[in-house]
């Protein structure tokens, strides 16, 4: 769910395209997509209370306003991460053996099932697991760096074999086990049925937008997309992002379409598209996701 700041999507026409195309469902009858809605204040403070309890006040990371392990800032005191204060107590012992750790990270995420997602320690899979270094006796004459914690991070979570995007988990463990967790997967999705609108129908549907890039270019300009620009084949995806009320977090399944911009010095763009409803869900800029990712 990323924020594009240099982009606005004219969606005129994007929804006449699909408007005639919607099919005619009672909102009662449809349990898609599904939606987890964010907490009050109140019932956050006491749910995070709890799952600090249950981890013996090990964990400095929080959970978020829905009530999941992914990274929020809505219980940050001061706008600052607690993870990152200097009062913050540190262990400071070097980890010589690595064999255990990734053990260690998946029993804790799966202990956690209620506040990460996950239930199945053999659907995790590592994606990189790196050394963080840090000083040993501070301010002293015999102080040395060594590596005090690992950070392990798993990959995004999948479901028969479809990307739930944005769903990375980042495990910090020292010496004394882990000590923060960032990132969740989501339970109980609910997946449409049948797909109201293919790929090749979604692609047809989407030369001729108009894309302002008058932010990122310094002046007015508006790229108009190509037939050519279209190419690639689109992959299915499930796609959290929040609600327009803001309220909740909906996931929805999308072809996650490619725009290659055709003789122009710039990227393109991934577009998300609603495969039960046909609409835009989001317009993220390539350049965006590679910064991110790097």
């Amino acid at each position: 769910m990323k924020k594009l700041t240099f982009l606005a999507i004219v969606l005129t026409l994007l929804l006449g395209t699909y408007s005639c195309d919607l099919l005619t469902v009672s909102l009662e009858e449809q349990a898609y997509p599904t939606k987890y809605p964010s907490l009050d204040m109140a019932e956050l403070v006491a749910l995070n209370a709890e799952y600090k309890k249950e981890n013996n006040g090990r964990l400095c990371s929080t959970l978020n306003e829905y009530g999941f392990t992914g990274f929020s800032e809505v219980l940050f005191e001061d706008g600052k991460n607690p993870c990152e204060r200097v009062n913050r107590d540190v262990v400071r012992i070097g980890i010589d053996n690595t064999d255990t750790l990734l053990a260690a990270a998946k029993r804790v995420i799966v202990q956690n099932s209620k506040y990460t997602g996950v239930n199945d320690s053999s659907e995790l899979v590592l994606e990189e697991m790196l050394p963080q270094p840090g000083c040993i006796n501070c301010g002293r004459p015999d102080e040395y760096s060594a590596d005090i914690e690992w950070k392990l991070t798993f990959e995004n979570q999948l479901i028969d074999s479809t990307e739930v995007m944005d769903t990375e988990i980042t495990v910090f463990i020292d010496a004394k086990g882990v000590n923060r967790i960032w990132g969740n997967w989501y339970p109980d999705l609910e997946v449409p049925d049948f797909v109201n609108f293919g790929y090749l129908e979604v692609q047809e549907g989407m030369v001729g937008w108009e894309i302002d890039m008058t932010e990122y270019y310094g002046e007015e300009f508006i790229y108009t997309v190509q037939e050519g620009d279209l190419t690639e084949i689109p992959q299915k995806v499930y796609l959290p992002i929040k609600s327009d009320s803001g309220n909740e977090l909906e996931v929805r399944t999308c072809w996650a379409v490619s725009i290659n911009t055709v003789n122009l010095n710039f990227p393109g763009w991934i577009a998300y598209i609603d495969i039960e409803e046909g609409f835009l869900v989001d317009l993220v800029s390539k350049q965006v996701e590679f910064q991110q990712k790097n």
